[in-house]
């Protein structure tokens, strides 16, 4: 029975190893590749490290090296790294690996657990060290392609493995001192690797979810942005229409007026129709030529002027330029929407909106100032949130605007200043883009 545990427990280990090593690679090397090769050697490295377990004969200096190169090989094959990056990514890992065995052995002979005699509780408490570490920096480690989860599903799946540390001490202490509980220490301690292992894939889980939750309102935005312009298209084309209509009547009046040889009538007819502003539309602050820009600056506009909003406005780009519409519809759209909820806030005689828009050298610059009241809108790190009483709903523009721009290579630069809030965009076009 001891030696069946034994295998058990070697096979075990290496495959935790395993698992463990890739979830570091799933942080720091997260683009991965299809080659099949990679199976290869990762089953290869996973036979090794069995084998390791099992037999003890490989000297520790050896096993250190081996682990390096297949590490090497893996972020090269596995996630497309560079020789750079998959030697600095597989040194800091088996050292980190190292730092972590020599602390486990400094918390088991704390509790008086003899190392040599028992192995195995070293490897399972480094095993939950660094799935706790890799937990963390998943968490927190900046190139995280997830989005955080709530702070306090964190802590509690944090407290999972500092809790498990512990009862695998106790547990293989019990085991050191009544030898009869060493099966039942290698189980549970098994066990409580494999809740681990799962509850890391669960918190996995969640990070997706909160990202599928935050681009389903990205989504939203954008479907309500183009509704929103969608809506003026065909109140122009209404309009368009109306005005072709009524060009009939007049023109019918003008002819009967000239053919009865009554041209004074005909004269005052046509500076009468001139007076009152024959097919205008409503006035244009924004005559640039590129639709998707006129139409979204024209409508805040119109709407600038019902709630008695100064909106100052200098748009100097081309009719044409190398970005995607729906892109210019979400930074543009967006920050204006959020221009002017803030000014509903002011009091009336203090709302203002100032819009600068240029294209130079393949360069796009939006600047947006607009009054506020003063207010908080950041939280304890620093990042903008939502102050509309909504906010479940709300605070994604900036994240949206971001997003966009990042697309581009670009930059948001925010000026908070108390009473006054600027946003500056600098974003560089793409000649493969979609023409607006």
């Amino acid at each position: 029975m001891g030696e069946y545990m034994s295998i058990f427990t070697g096979v075990f280990l290496a495959f935790l190893y395993v698992m463990i090593v890739r979830k570091f690679m799933d942080v720091f090397l997260p683009e991965r590749s299809n080659n099949i090769v990679r199976y290869i050697v990762w089953a290869i490295y996973f036979t090794f490290s069995a084998a390791s377990n099992l037999t003890n004969i490989v000297k520790p200096l050896a096993l250190i090296t081996s682990n390096i190169i297949f590490i090497f090989i893996l972020a090269i094959l596995d996630r497309k790294a560079s020789i750079k990056a998959a030697s600095f990514f597989s040194l800091i890992v088996c050292a980190v690996w190292m730092l972590v065995e020599v602390g486990a052995v400094a918390v088991v002979e704390r509790y008086g657990i003899d190392f040599v005699k028992s192995r195995d509780s070293v490897c399972f408490v480094s095993l939950l060290i660094m799935l706790l570490l890799v937990v963390i920096l998943n968490k927190s480690w900046k190139g995280s392609k997830y989005c955080n989860i709530p702070i306090k599903y964190f802590i509690m799946i944090l407290s999972i493995p500092i809790i498990s540390i512990f009862l695998t001490n106790r547990i293989f202490l019990i085991a050191t001192r009544h030898i009869e509980y060493n099966n039942f220490a290698v189980i549970s301690s098994a066990f409580l690797l494999m809740i681990n292992y799962v509850i890391f894939e669960v918190y996995t889980w969640m990070s997706r979810d909160a990202e599928l939750k935050s681009l389903n309102k990205l989504y939203g935005q954008q479907l309500e942005l183009c509704s929103r312009q969608a809506a003026e298209q065909e109140q122009l084309y209404m309009e368009i229409r109306r005005t072709r209509h009524d060009m009939k009547s007049h023109l019918a009046s003008l002819l009967g007026m000239v053919e009865s040889g009554e041209k004074d009538e005909a004269v005052k007819y046509i500076q009468q129709l001139l007076a009152d502003g024959l097919g205008k539309s409503g006035e244009e602050i924004s005559k640039s030529g590129n639709i998707v820009v006129d139409s979204l600056v024209n409508y805040k506009y119109s709407i600038a002027k019902k709630e008695g909003i100064a909106f100052e406005v200098s748009v100097f780009v081309p009719s044409v330029l190398p970005f995607k519409s729906e892109h210019l519809v979400i930074i543009l759209g967006n920050l204006l929407e959020n221009a002017f909820d803030a000014c509903m806030k002011v009091q009336p005689k203090g709302r203002f909106i100032r819009l600068d828009m240029s294209f130079e050298k393949n360069m796009l610059k939006i600047g947006i100032k607009n009054s506020c009241i003063y207010e908080n809108r950041r939280d304890r790190y620093g990042k903008f949130f939502s102050t509309k009483h909504d906010a479940e709903h709300h605070g994604i523009g900036l994240a949206s605007v971001e997003q966009a721009v990042k697309g581009y290579e670009g930059e948001v630069i925010i000026d908070d200043k108390g009473n006054q809030f600027n946003v500056d965009v600098i974003m560089y076009g793409k000649e493969e883009s979609d023409n607006a």
